[in-house]
């Protein structure tokens, strides 16, 4: 068998309201959905999501396909690791374009031999994904709304961004507490947007509402800062910015800088990558659950395939469906008490509805993740605010 074309398509699915957070405001979910066909029938599919989807467009298209096409699907590994050769002097945006590519291969494989791709990754370890309540910032009565909306669904975690206001952040927090009770796990994500004594007394003000976890509370690459913090608080931490390859795992595990991984297939260049982080975290002691570059329905299986095959997600993990307006799936994602059922269909089980894409792909334009349209002048101060 041998692949005999590399087809691509940029979709953008609108949100039904705002996703508001530290760093800007986002109104939609852009991804790009990649197809490799086969001489014998076979397509596998894949999606990267990312920071700029016109690039990662470009690095498929031009960079990376004519490394793809005219091999044999099965040559997983070295397909791989030629791409990664390549784009070793711009990894951190050829990984974001490896991952769609690596997703179609692995689906292909699933499809190849007749099982589901979990069976590629270990063996299934669940029966079914949990995932928890996103909550933006907004006003404190409708976050705890929302909160009440998950709870009645059967939702057990949440998480609410946070980062811009610690004085509007802890009234947010413990409305969303008192709106759910003592039993529902809360975890907040700051995104990076404190410095390292802003972030010790924030955390310090809402830890009395009984938090599960902080997700990366300050700058991706200060380190030492995260320890420091990790340190000062009583509250687990999340690494997830500074967590994106091997290699950052590497260093916060030798500085003890969290608790926790937030792990990015699309980050980390693959779900094969990001399993390796997994591993490493599960050796170190350190928990893992999935982050969330606004997926559809194709990422998120790839996801929940991920977690399925893994023993160190221990937590609900991150998708933003419930806020999209539609997918690309012939039938949306049902989640049941928070949780997605694991397909045991082979390959990822994706069945893709050409209708939807050709709508949801039509007129795209980028959407800037780190601006907020209705106050041009905004600009995210990671780390910055004392």
């Amino acid at each position: 068998m041998k692949i005999t074309a590399v087809h691509t398509r940029t979709i953008k699915i609108p949100f039904y309201k705002g996703e508001k957070w530290s760093g800007g405001t986002r109104y939609s979910a852009p991804s790009l959905i990649v197809q490799i066909e086969t001489d014998e029938g076979l397509t596998g599919i894949g999606e990267s999501v990312g920071p700029t989807i016109p690039v990662i467009q470009t690095v498929v298209d031009k960079e990376f396909a004519p490394f793809v096409v005219g091999r044999d699907p099965m040559e997983l590994e070295s397909i791989l690791h030629r791409l990664e050769e390549y784009c070793v002097n711009w990894k951190h945006i050829g990984y974001y374009a490896m991952a769609g590519i690596e997703m179609a291969l692995l689906d292909l494989r699933g499809k190849i031999l007749n099982t589901p791709v979990y069976n590629l990754l270990g063996g299934k370890v669940k029966q079914e994904v949990a995932f928890a309540g996103y909550i933006f910032i907004d006003k404190p009565e409708n976050n705890a709304e929302e909160a009440r909306s998950f709870a009645a669904a059967g939702y057990t975690e949440l998480k609410l961004k946070v980062g811009r206001d610690i004085d509007l952040d802890t009234q947010r927090v413990k409305a969303v507490r008192e709106a759910v009770g003592p039993k529902m796990k809360i975890r907040i994500d700051a995104n990076q947007n404190w410095s390292v004594p802003t972030a010790i007394k924030a955390i310090r003000k809402m830890e009395k509402y009984d938090l599960q976890m902080v997700e990366q509370p300050t700058r991706y690459d200060d380190v030492d800062g995260m320890a420091a913090v990790a340190r000062a608080v009583d509250v687990p931490i999340i690494a997830d910015e500074g967590c994106a390859t091997y290699e950052d795992a590497l260093r916060l595990i030798d500085k003890r800088a969290c608790a926790c991984f937030l792990v990015y297939p699309s980050e980390a260049g693959g779900i094969l990558k990001a399993k390796q982080i997994v591993d490493l975290a599960n050796h170190a002691g350190i928990w893992c659950v999935t982050g969330s570059w606004a997926e559809t329905g194709i990422g998120t299986l790839g996801n929940v395939h991920m977690v399925a095959s893994s023993r160190n997600f221990p937590f609900a993990n991150d998708t933003h469906l419930k806020f999209m307006k539609g997918d690309l799936l012939r039938e949306e994602l049902a989640f049941n008490n928070g949780s997605i059922a694991v397909p045991d269909r082979p390959g990822f089980g994706i069945d893709l509805n050409i209708a939807k894409l050709d709508r949801f792909g039509e007129n795209f334009e980028r959407e800037m993740v780190f601006y907020d349209p209705q106050d041009p002048q905004f600009q995210p101060r990671i780390g910055q605010i004392l």
